[in-house]
């Protein structure tokens, strides 16, 4: 059979065969079959509970397809995977990053919230994984981090897989006393590298496919079908990477659903975070022709998490290495007399915020509000019913620390106004209001240290709580006090 030159970069439309840009090595013949898995943006939700599954089944199913030998396996992520419960959270993405040992990820891409620890938790996360944590744009003072790297190179049935990792530009979710020398190249200086990346994969490393897994993705494609777009509806992903340097595309970052087909015919993947479904890609390599063709799916829970599967025991024992005293999610701290959603739970802790600073602070300061650009989480509500820590902890992830800080008169009128402001609404508790401010005069706010840190706010940092308390905790002693029964 005649071999399909190199340089020919013909991209055909699905189920037909795609040339891809390196030559097949002489010693090798047939078809290999790669199955390719992509969790994306699984915020730490490790255990079953009444919302979700867990990953306890989904670590079985991956076993099983390891063992079957009709194909070869690949499984990566795309970010996000440490931050969102207490399971995860608590520790600092360690327990995840074991069950992710334990269940043989190939690579983790880099999201914006495993940087919610700084530098710190990222280093010791990258020490442990028995994978590498892939990020080709984050840089510190100039020069690439030393916790992750550009790529990763697998070999699988006789192809060489080259995985490249990015994350996309979301520096500003990122709280700002973790920026200091931190840079996400975006733009065409991630597109520089990602081409300079992929020539080298090929041509030095003999990579046969190129998978490039980023944090980043679309947010108004359909979640059923295939979406075909242009250039200028991908304005995260520079398309000219589908010219011979991205094979395929694993999305992540936006939570959504979806397979996209872009106009050089690659496939962007995104399977909707939270153990929502996982992405998957199945790849059809003939070494003879140096071809391939691509099937796409985004796989339902009701697959990877079906109860005929059994749970995977390994799962059980990391978590009990981690909670051997306690479990989080059967403590009850009190109970919650009516459902309450995040409009009620931020309000209340924007209150909360303004007491605990008047009973650290009242004696020496006069203190005029509480609160700050404060967020909910996935399930976005407390339940009605008993209240354990795990609720509150998924609600309101966010280590950030409450402070005392200081604004002029200006600045706290401005602070003020972002109640209604589209775009950054901030929920606060406040003694007094925006048109009453004296301009001539500063202001005292009782704040956490992502909204503390955020320039545009201009606020000093006069103080902070002696012991870490973050808003969760302020909460759950709330609850405890019996104040939602």
């Amino acid at each position: 059979m005649k071999r399909i030159p190199c340089a020919l970069s013909l991209l055909l439309i699905l189920g037909l065969v795609l040339p891809v840009s390196a030559c097949s090595r002489d010693d090798r013949h047939g078809t290999v079959k790669l199955d390719l898995y992509a969790v994306n943006d699984l915020h730490g939700k490790f255990m079953d509970t009444d919302g979700q599954p867990g990953v306890d089944e989904f670590t079985t199913y991956m076993k099983n397809a390891y063992a079957d030998p009709s194909a070869e396996e690949i499984l990566l992520s795309s970010g996000d995977m440490w931050q969102g419960t207490v399971e995860s959270s608590s520790n600092r993405g360690s327990l995840m990053t074991e069950w992710m040992n334990e269940a043989g990820f190939t690579s983790m891409t880099l999201g914006n919230h495993e940087f919610d620890w700084g530098p710190n938790a990222l280093q010791k996360n990258s020490k442990s994984a028995s994978f590498p944590l892939l990020a080709i744009n984050v840089m510190y003072n100039g020069q690439p981090a030393s916790y992750c790297k550009p790529s990763v190179v697998i070999e699988k049935g006789g192809l060489k897989v080259g995985i490249i990792g990015a994350i996309g530009d979301c520096l500003s979710s990122i709280s700002g006393e973790f920026q200091e020398g931190l840079e996400f190249k975006v733009g065409g200086d991630l597109t520089a590298l990602v081409k300079e990346e992929s020539t080298r994969l090929r041509k030095k490393e003999g990579c046969d496919f190129i998978v490039y897994s980023i944090h980043d993705g679309g947010s108004g494609f359909r979640t059923t079908g295939v979406n075909s777009v242009t250039n200028q509806d991908i304005p995260y992903y520079d398309t000219a990477l589908s010219k011979g340097y991205v094979d395929l595309v694993f999305e992540a970052h936006t939570h959504k659903q979806y397979i996209l087909k872009d106009e050089h015919g690659i496939y962007h993947l995104q399977g909707g975070g939270e153990n929502k479904g996982v992405s998957y890609a199945s790849v059809s390599y003939n070494f003879d022709r140096g071809t391939y063709s691509v099937t796409p799916k985004i796989l339902d829970p009701e697959v990877y998490a079906d109860g005929s599967l059994k749970d995977d025991p390994s799962v059980k024992t990391i978590f009990q290495k981690y909670f051997a005293d306690s479990n989080p999610y059967e403590t009850v701290l009190g109970r919650n007399a009516s459902s309450r959603n995040s409009t009620a739970i931020l309000n209340t802790v924007a209150k909360l915020y303004y007491e605990k600073g008047v009973e650290q602070w009242g004696g020496q300061y006069t203190i005029s509000a509480g609160g700050g650009y404060l967020n909910a989480r996935s399930p976005y509500r407390v339940s009605q019913g008993d209240v354990t820590y795990a609720d509150l902890y998924s609600v309101l992830p966010f280590d950030n620390e409450l402070v005392l800080g200081k604004l002029s008169g200006a600045d706290f009128k401005s602070f003020l106004n972002r109640r209604t402001d589209s775009s950054h609404k901030y929920t606060i508790y406040t003694t007094i209001e925006a048109v009453e401010v004296d301009l001539s005069k500063e202001y005292y706010v009782i704040v956490d240290t992502y909204t503390s840190t955020y320039r545009s706010n201009h606020i000093t940092e006069v103080a902070r709580l002696p012991k870490s308390m973050y808003a969760r905790d302020l909460l759950a002693e709330y609850i405890q006090a019996g104040n939602w029964r």
